[in-house]
């Protein structure tokens, strides 16, 4: 009976400790394609399942065959990456299921090390097998935590910290000690309870270091998005401020057309005093003094008309076609400050695509009400876009970009609406609808 239990127990330790790294690699470097999250729970208890069954055989060659093959079908039919070449996302988990294996064996080798060094014998089999696993597993933990995902990831944002490190390293420790004051007891354990008590101990050791490696990077994880957060309301404010700036500026420069009566009266009276080209020139002056005031209203809202005429003005300098269609569209339910962030952002990546292009630059923007529905698409020239992540375009300029369509997600969330980006044949869309 004893046996039996140690067995069962070499099973759903090795399974479960592998089978959650794996699907954590794949689930960190892949899309998952479908939204249902029962579904993945469903495939995850599945899997272990049968990767279970397959492991009480005994069979190490169809063991691992049947890691690759099923982890394989998995990731495949469940997980997408847009960015990656099929072959690679081949050769990735085989790859990572060949080095948990390697670490397996060191953990056994180490052991058997440190058993002969202290002259540690007389202990008997099954505990010797249990005690294999849970040091191969530890050192599976270990390398995984501390050196793969540190060094095996694609992303460039939040490598990782010194707290996480030593947060890590603590937990790793905290278990070796515990482990070596098993190794020191373990031939003064005789019966059978202490030792079905001593190995429901080192199972409990394996699943607190994975509860807590995994938090660990869940916590670091949560201090990125709190900087990024910040980055976020920053932005925004700072984008609400400039416009808000400009507005004012627009409408004090409106005052200055109230003084157009004073002007026409001074060119009647250059006129009657028969001085026709000074009138004529200082007609000309008035008319440059007054040009840069005149804003096309495209809206009713008056912060959105100053900030698609500042964009305007950018897109023609820097020759860039800009085509505005915009219907009757009422955004009074809106923050000012989510109407400066939501166009002001998508028209800043829009500008910044069309510097990119070498011909053929231009932005066309159509915005307008259907119901109870605000309706907005954005296309722009573009380069082809070489990475997309989660069906946002991964950002050239580092970690600290691409901040602004985050901000724009968020607020159309707010309004239960969706967003979508497309690229295609060098031509980028956003296309926005959410609710009134």
């Amino acid at each position: 009976m004893e046996n039996h239990i140690i067995f069962l127990f070499g099973i759903i330790i090795s399974c479960l400790v592998n089978c959650m790294i794996l699907f954590q690699f794949i689930e960190e470097r892949n899309e998952r394609i479908y939204e249902s999250r029962f579904l993945y729970f469903l495939a995850k208890v599945v899997l272990c399942f049968l990767i279970g069954c397959i492991t009480a055989m005994k069979h190490p060659i169809i063991n691992i065959a049947s890691w690759i093959l099923l982890f394989g079908i998995i990731n495949f039919l469940l997980y997408e990456n847009p960015n990656k070449k099929n072959i690679y996302r081949v050769l990735e988990v085989p790859a990572l299921i060949f080095i948990l294996t390697i670490c397996e064996t060191v953990g056994v080798i180490i052991l058997e090390f440190i058993l002969w060094r202290f002259d540690i014998h007389n202990i008997q089999p099954n505990m010797i097998e249990s005690m294999e696993i849970t040091f191969s597993k530890l050192v599976v933990l270990i390398f995984y935590y501390l050196v793969i995902s540190k060094l095996w990831r694609e992303d460039s944002v939040g490598r990782f910290t010194k707290t996480e490190i030593w947060v890590e390293v603590i937990i790793i420790l905290f278990s070796i000690v515990n482990l070596a004051v098993i190794i020191s007891v373990i031939r003064e354990i005789n019966s059978q309870t202490e030792r079905i008590l001593l190995l429901i101990n080192m199972g409990f050791i394996l699943f607190a270091d994975l509860y807590f490696l995994y938090f660990a990077r869940f916590a670091a994880m949560y201090n990125q998005l709190k900087v990024k957060l910040r980055l976020l309301e920053q932005q925004s404010l700072l984008q609400y401020e400039y416009y808000a700036e400009q507005e004012e500026k627009y409408n004090e420069s409106v005052k200055i057309l109230h003084d157009v009566n004073k002007h026409l009266k001074m060119i009647e009276n250059m006129y009657q005093a028969k001085e026709g080209k000074i009138a004529i020139t200082y007609t000309q002056e008035i008319s440059n003094m007054l040009l840069p005031l005149a804003m096309e209203e495209y809206t009713n809202n008056p912060l959105l008309n100053v900030l698609l005429n500042d964009k305007k003005k950018i897109a023609s300098y820097r020759n860039i076609a800009f085509n505005l269609q915009i219907g009757m569209v009422d955004l009074s339910f809106m923050e000012p400050m989510e109407v400066t962030t939501i166009f002001g952002n998508l028209l800043d990546n829009a500008i910044e695509a069309c510097d990119m292009v070498i011909i053929n630059k231009y932005i066309d923007m159509k915005l307008d009400g259907y119901q109870d529905f605000i309706v907005t698409n954005i296309s722009n020239s573009s380069m082809p876009i070489e990475k997309w992540h989660h069906g946002k375009p991964v950002s050239r300029k580092g970690k600290d970009h691409g901040i602004g369509l985050l901000n724009v997600e968020n607020i159309v969330r707010k309004y239960n609406g969706s967003m979508v980006l497309e690229e295609e044949n060098q031509k980028f869309s956003c296309k926005i609808i959410f609710n009134r």
